[in-house]
């Protein structure tokens, strides 16, 4: 996404960073610890030294990670714990596991607590019995990120004359608790195992394990759909994507933590239309009117609701596909009841009504956002606070189909100077606001309109249906976590619920929209690659399942565009969707865009 290049500066404290160690300026010589032992040894050993000590031993980077070594040995072995080298920073409760490539946990130890810096060992309560050749993953887990690391450590294969590290031995997720595969810059995240050889029993650890040894790697074993483990690019800051939902046990029984699911909602929907918007690719109400249907009209189709406080608790009970609570809309202008003339009195309204929503019953807190997104005189120094008191965030600014808003988004000393708002290019700038108040780490939706979104100025317009799925993919680019449809209409030619109301060609676009947005949630849901493809373009860079995806569009002019693609990428590159492919040439390639609403979706094997 290289709209956010400039946005961000990923080192200040409390931002959420790129994948692990991106932030460390030098690629340090590889290590090649290569000590040859003659004979096999029934002493407990390990692979690194207790003096070895790696040269960042708390890097910068805050999020949650699972680190970990891909190992194999030349005889077989019995592995009695897991060791790792805990820096200063790295604080918090570790745990650690021992995995099959396929992600098949075969051991978990947890830590003893510690304030010393240095190797950290836990014992296995059952010793693992590993096979000469068999490929495994010992991993531990820093719950608050700063880890060792240095990069380059693994640019070749460290061995002891039994155990084996290959080349890119070191490999990261960032999301805990799933087998780690990505690596980064042949990172060594110092991860290690105590062992003994001697007599084992005949029986393998799995029989997934794979009997090529680990000596013969070149590169990092194939990685699962969703993990970016290919690309030696570094990342964007990123909010974690589903795995987020997991801390709210409603959304995670409503399915909310798949890869598959990406939220697509709208705003106070009619629950007797529940049917028909869920055909058209809805799978969430912000807010349910509240005209005497039980909350059930809605669940029972497969929507979530976010409800608002229309709905009293006994009405809501325990249905676990009310997902959250829909806190306050636009408090920092003053609304939803936020009283007070100055910004703090109007944020202390919002905690005020953040605080009565929150008694443990598994649902997350949302609130929308409007004028405040643009850092000027509706909350200049408090919406940071604002964003923090929730867990998910929206933001609505009209820029389509409001005058006005484009009139205000222009005196924002944020937007660039001389660009027309009224684009999709706008969207996701609202989304950048957004995430610059949060550092990243907080999912946010951006509305888009689909009518005449209850304006009232003289010149206000309809927004077009091209025009919507511009919206929806600038605001995807720019890393929205969620798209709200706003579509409530007084455009006085069609129905006050515009998507179904006004007309069979409207519905059609938007079904469209929803169907290709949800086709491709398993990749939007992955964390970007920072990558600047060119002159004119505004893009976002993911790998998923073996391929690369490039979507994108213009910074608002049109025609021809050239691609410069990252190393490696250099096959067929696939339009998704439009029955087409280009052939890059010299690692570029050229396509046009007729409008500046106009996207594209590249899809390229990856190497």
């Amino acid at each position: 996404m290289p709209s956010t290049r400039d946005r961000l500066n990923l080192l200040r404290p409390g931002k959420r960073i790129l994948a692990p160690v991106a932030v460390i300026a030098s690629l340090a010589v590889a290590l090649s610890v290569v000590l040859v032992v003659l004979q096999p040894r029934s002493a407990e050993a390990t692979v690194f030294s207790a003096g070895m000590t790696p040269k960042t031993a708390s890097t910068a980077d805050p999020n949650a990670a699972e680190l970990g070594v891909r190992f194999s040995a030349s005889q077989a072995i019995t592995v009695s714990g897991i060791r790792f080298y805990r820096g200063a920073q790295n604080t918090g409760k570790h745990v650690g596991h021992i995995w099959t490539r396929s992600g098949k946990v075969l051991r978990t130890v947890t830590f003893p607590r510690t304030t010393s810096v240095g190797w950290v060992e836990a014992k296995l309560a059952k010793p693992l019995h590993v096979k000469a050749g068999e490929q495994l993953i010992a991993s531990y887990v820093a719950p608050r990120g700063h880890y060792a690391s240095d990069v380059g450590g693994f640019a070749k294969r460290s061995t002891d004359g039994i155990v084996t590290y290959p080349r890119d031995a070191g490999v990261y997720s960032y999301r805990v608790g799933k087998v780690p595969h990505s690596v980064w810059g042949h990172s060594n995240y110092f991860v290690d195992i105590s062992y003994s050889t001697g007599s084992q029993p005949t029986p393998s650890t799995s029989a997934t394990a794979q009997p090529t040894p680990a000596e013969t790697a070149t590169a990092p074993p194939a990685a699962p759909a969703g993990d970016g483990s290919s690309l030696d690019l570094p990342r964007v800051a990123w909010w974690g994507g589903p795995a987020y939902y997991s801390k709210f046990s409603k959304a995670a029984a409503s399915g909310w933590t798949s890869p598959s699911f990406f939220p697509i909602s709208v705003f106070l929907g009619k629950p007797g239309d529940a049917p028909a918007l869920k055909a058209a690719g809805i799978n969430t109400y912000m807010g349910a009117e509240h005209d005497g249907s039980p909350i059930s009209t809605v669940t029972s189709t497969g929507i979530s609701v976010i409800a608002q406080d229309e709905w009293s608790k006994s009405e809501v009970g325990n249905d676990p596909r009310v997902v959250g609570w829909h806190v306050s809309d636009e408090c920092e202008m003053g609304s939803s009841g936020c009283s007070g003339n100055t910004e703090n009195s109007r944020l202390s309204s919002q905690k005020q009504l953040a605080a009565s929503f929150q008694d443990g019953d598994g649902r997350f807190l949302q609130s929308n956002f409007g004028n405040g997104v643009l850092g000027s005189f509706w909350a200049p120094n408090t919406m940071s606070q604002f964003v923090s008191s929730v867990d998910v965030t929206s933001v609505d600014k009209y820029a389509y189909t409001s005058p006005q808003v484009d009139g205000i988004i222009q005196q924002s000393s944020y937007w660039p100077k001389g660009k027309n708002p009224a684009s999709s290019s706008a969207y996701g700038w609202l989304q950048d606001r957004m995430a610059s108040y949060s550092g990243s780490a907080t999912p946010n939706w951006v509305f888009v309109e689909t009518a005449k979104p209850f304006l009232n100025e003289g010149d206000s317009k309809t927004i077009a249906p091209n025009q919507i799925e511009g919206a929806v993919w600038s605001s995807i680019i720019h890393g929205a976590a969620g798209i709200a449809y706003f579509q409530h209409n007084n455009s006085g030619q069609c129905g006050t619920y515009s998507i179904l109301d006004c007309g069979s060609a409207l519905t059609a676009k938007i079904t469209a929209i929803d169907a290709q947005v949800q086709s491709l949630a398993p990749v939007i849901n992955t964390q970007s690659y920072k990558w600047n493809f060119g002159a004119g373009l505004d893009t976002s860079l993911k790998v998923s399942g073996g391929y690369a995806y490039v979507f994108a569009m213009t910074d608002g002019s049109t025609g021809s565009k050239t691609f410069t693609l990252p190393k490696g990428l250099h096959g067929s590159v696939e339009v998704v969707g439009e029955n087409r492919a280009i052939t890059p040439s010299n690692g570029t390639f050229t396509d046009s865009f007729a409008a500046e609403y106009t996207h594209h979706i590249y899809r390229i094997a990856l190497n």
